[in-house]
């Protein structure tokens, strides 16, 4: 016999650096010869797709240019200004404002230089693609403007840097600014749970983000995704065993991950999409906070399913199983580890 339970949980998870680190990215933007834009900043991207993130905000900070034709350095400290560590949940309000700062000081440079071209105050000349217009219609290509930014000797190649508000060291007593930013999250998951062997199968995840401006929709699903599954893995399979100092889960074989037929057919991702006012691209991270609530809520939907309170983790069927032969003897919920 199986049973199905609901269960959700709620989290919050600090973002960028805490505790009074120095937290600080520059970016550096610039227009080549061909018509492209190279991208240069030391923020390594492993996997979150950041580098997709960073070259979306400049795609749109100048108008909708073309994805295809921005070229992300790939990072080194030698010829790359430091965008900081991949970590805490950083990079995308971090090293995104930097690159936003850094490509809007490119778009009043060809806004300042096609004003000369269209006959149109700087501030009303318009961006779009590798097009420029100006009143009546008028326009001018990226070409053409580039080619007289050179002759008027106007750069258009620059750096920006961001940096978030300064957080402090807490004092003796655990207090004060020492995290300047938060994400917040709730997840609503539904499992079953096979009362005769004491397996657990999640069939839906249900989330809830806040993570301030969503920049790249398809990318926020995948983080959220990814971050679900591995949080999975930690609520019902990885356990790292150890006896006297020595390892026994030395391999895949004993050491389980979940795999295509662990990962629950429907994972929904909403996002409350509201800007942060802490910085001009009104972003914060996500990256971490996906996988922080997706335990406590198959905890808490298992107790739900079938009354038993596990207290360690991962949620194994002979963990369960005993945890149900617990209730069966009239033994008190609540303990069973």
């Amino acid at each position: 016999m199986k049973k199905r339970g609901i269960g959700f949980a709620s989290a919050w998870q600090d973002v960028n650096y805490h505790f009074g680190g120095l937290d600080i990215a520059t970016v550096q933007i610039e227009i080549t010869d061909d018509m492209r834009i190279r991208v240069g900043v030391a923020a390594a991207d492993i996997g979150q797709g950041s580098t997709e993130t960073i070259c979306t905000i400049v795609s749109e900070a100048l108008g909708g240019f073309p994805l295809e034709r921005i070229d992300f350095v790939d990072p080194n400290t030698n010829i790359t200004p430091d965008g900081g560590a991949t970590g805490a949940s950083r990079h995308t309000e971090v090293v995104g404002n930097a690159a936003l700062k850094a490509a809007r000081k490119i778009s009043n440079a060809l806004k300042l230089v096609a004003a000369e071209i269209l006959n149109t105050p700087p501030e009303e000349v318009v961006i779009q693609g590798c097009t420029l217009y100006g009143r009546g219609g008028i326009l001018a290509s990226l070409s053409e403007v580039v080619t007289q930014s050179e002759e008027m000797g106007i750069s258009l190649s620059t750096i920006a840097s961001h940096q978030p508000p300064l957080t402090e060291p807490l004092d003796d007593k655990g207090q004060g600014y020492g995290v300047n930013q938060f994400a917040y999250a709730t997840y609503v998951v539904e499992v079953e749970v096979d009362m005769d062997t004491g397996e657990v199968q999640v069939l839906k995840v249900s989330t809830f983000i806040d993570a301030g401006k969503i920049i790249r929709q398809k990318g926020a699903e995948m983080q959220v995704e990814g971050g679900t599954v591995m949080g999975l893995g930690n609520a019902l399979l990885e356990e790292f065993k150890q006896s006297e100092g020595y390892s026994v889960t030395d391999s895949l074989a004993t050491y389980l991950i979940p795999t295509v037929l662990d990962v629950p057919l429907h994972i929904s991702s909403d996002f409350i999409d509201k800007p942060v006012p802490s910085n001009e691209l009104g972003a914060k991270g996500m990256a971490e906070i996906t996988m922080v609530p997706i335990m406590p809520a198959i905890i808490n939907a298992i107790n739900n399913a079938v009354g038993v309170r596990l207290t360690e983790l991962p949620a194994t069927p002979e963990r369960v199983f005993f945890g149900l032969k617990e209730t069966e003897d009239g033994v008190l919920l609540g303990t069973h580890k």
